[in-house]
């Protein structure tokens, strides 16, 4: 006899409201005013907070399912198939934010490119730091999924240095931004630049978050070799997240430097 599992969550609900209020919220910070800024930014970084506490809860509730047995093979086929489904979206949604940056590149508003309000730094500097820290990540996030398929494997050693590598790669982005010469009211330029990247540095908070889940089941010795699709799904997003680096890093830096 098929046994069907029925859900009711809340963490849905609570993730779309949140993202909503982080979207207003940086919408209004693009009206820059003095009265406004501050006021926009706080709802901004208050809102990713609650975002990244009911991903946390909705992944640990998700993976709890997965570790214990809960979900039947159709539920985790589903599951694999709305992830590439949602990577597919999110590729669509950086595509827009490329598509308007070539824009303003190849046909300028000041006729000159690039404009004299942007100076994007060198890609031989803290993009290329940061472009080695993600590609490692990468590679040490793979390296800790094949140890899981090994009998004395050591997968919690390569994913914390993953961990490591993401936390080294927030910290040298958020350098970048306290050293920039140009904000996010410096044009449409200088919006775009900060929007793309803010919003990838986002994305990684998401998948260390994740990664940070699929760490503590580890520690706790939930997983097994046939109960990995949490943390292998995770493992995707963390390569998507290199993926639109390397993009980025090529178009913005590279190209667009």
């Amino acid at each position: 006899m098929n046994k069907s599992t029925n859900f009711t969550t809340p963490w849905p609900m609570l993730t779309s409201m949140t993202i909503l209020s982080a979207c207003l919220s940086l919408i209004a910070s693009m009206n820059y005013t003095e009265n406004t800024s501050n006021s926009s930014w706080l709802g901004l970084k208050l809102s990713t907070i609650m975002m990244i506490i009911t991903l946390f809860y909705w992944s640990r509730d998700t993976m709890r399912d997965t570790t214990t047995g809960t979900l039947t093979n159709n539920i985790s086929m589903n599951m694999k198939l709305a992830m590439i489904l949602f990577l597919m979206t999110e590729a669509l949604f950086f595509i827009t934010f490329f598509w308007m940056f070539l824009s303003s590149a190849l046909i300028p508003e000041q006729g000159m490119w690039p404009p004299t309000s942007l100076n994007i730094p060198s890609p031989l500097g803290v993009p290329s730091l940061n472009t080695i820290l993600l590609i490692t990540s990468s590679a040490t996030v793979t390296m800790s999924h094949f140890q899981t398929s090994l009998p004395n494997g050591k997968p919690l050693n390569w994913l914390l240095l993953t961990l490591a590598l993401s936390i080294m790669f927030i910290t040298v982005q958020y350098v970048e931004y306290r050293t920039s010469t140009f904000t996010m009211s410096s044009g449409v330029n200088g919006s775009i630049f900060f929007m793309t990247t803010g919003l990838h540095g986002l994305h990684v908070l998401l998948g260390s978050t994740a990664l940070t889940v699929c760490l503590l089941l580890m520690y706790q010795h939930k997983y097994s070799y046939t109960s990995l699709n949490s943390y292998e799904m995770s493992i995707w997003y963390w390569h998507f997240v290199d993926a639109v680096w390397l993009m980025l890093y090529t178009t913005f830096y590279c190209w667009g430097s």
